[in-house]
């Protein structure tokens, strides 16, 4: 069984994100770890045996990381990148933006939000369903949530299902992405949480997001041996 605690806390924050910087990486904040603890749950509706041993673990993740703003020459490398101005920052995108795309954020629901409706029904992803004939947005429940992007498990006939579907709220779409939670959670560590993940690994070079991924997110890592082959990055 994965522990989730040691993937996504002391691995992932402690060992592969905090600290980082070299003089071939960038160094990366944390403005944002919290991953806490599970003191027990309560499921009253079958549900796939990850769900259940991943709520057992762990309350809610709220993972967020970015470029460091400290003064250093990788920063000033970094908002000079040929690539980056020609596709970016010379076509109007202040640094602000770029620099939140160049981020990451993991932010899964606690149990008792994600299986509530009242709080379903105040997240962009509900209103999103709600335009999409042939969804009924009160069988979605929000998994994880950032930016426009929710990716979503499904309730049917009292039960969820193992898969995750992603709504896409600035395209007001929905994508089945045929996957099973486990592998959902997997892939969301291997990306590192790299916004937009979801689209790459769906899209793959057909996202406008691929490139970002593929150029940056090593550079920010070097230290690190990424499996980005999900993605079609290798």
């Amino acid at each position: 069984m994965t522990d989730f605690l040691e993937l996504f806390d002391d691995q992932l924050i402690f060992d592969e994100i905090s600290g980082t910087g070299s003089p071939n990486g960038v160094s990366l904040v944390t403005p944002l770890t919290h991953v806490v603890p599970s003191d027990g749950v309560n499921i009253d509706i079958p549900v796939p045996g990850i769900l259940q041993q991943f709520y057992e673990q762990i309350l809610l993740i709220q993972i967020m990381w970015e470029v460091s703003s400290a003064s250093h020459p990788e920063l000033e490398e970094l908002k000079n990148d040929p690539w980056l101005k020609e596709n970016y920052l010379n076509k109007q995108y202040d640094w602000g933006v770029v620099k939140e795309m160049l981020s990451g954020f993991i932010n899964i629901q606690k149990l008792d939000d994600m299986m509530n409706p009242n709080f379903c029904k105040e997240q962009a992803f509900y209103y999103t369903l709600k335009n999409l004939e042939g969804n009924d947005p009160n069988e979605y429940l929000p998994f994880d949530m950032h930016w426009s992007l929710t990716a979503c498990l499904k309730k049917v006939n009292g039960e969820i299902l193992d898969n995750v579907w992603l709504v896409h709220s600035d395209a007001e779409a929905i994508y089945d992405m045929k996957i099973r939670i486990e592998k959902y959670l997997d892939l969301c560590y291997q990306a590192k949480g790299f916004h937009f993940w979801q689209l790459i690994y769906l899209l793959k070079e057909d996202s406008d997001k691929y490139e970002l991924m593929e150029r940056f997110l090593p550079r920010f890592l070097p230290h690190l041996k990424l499996d980005l082959s999900d993605m079609g990055i290798g």
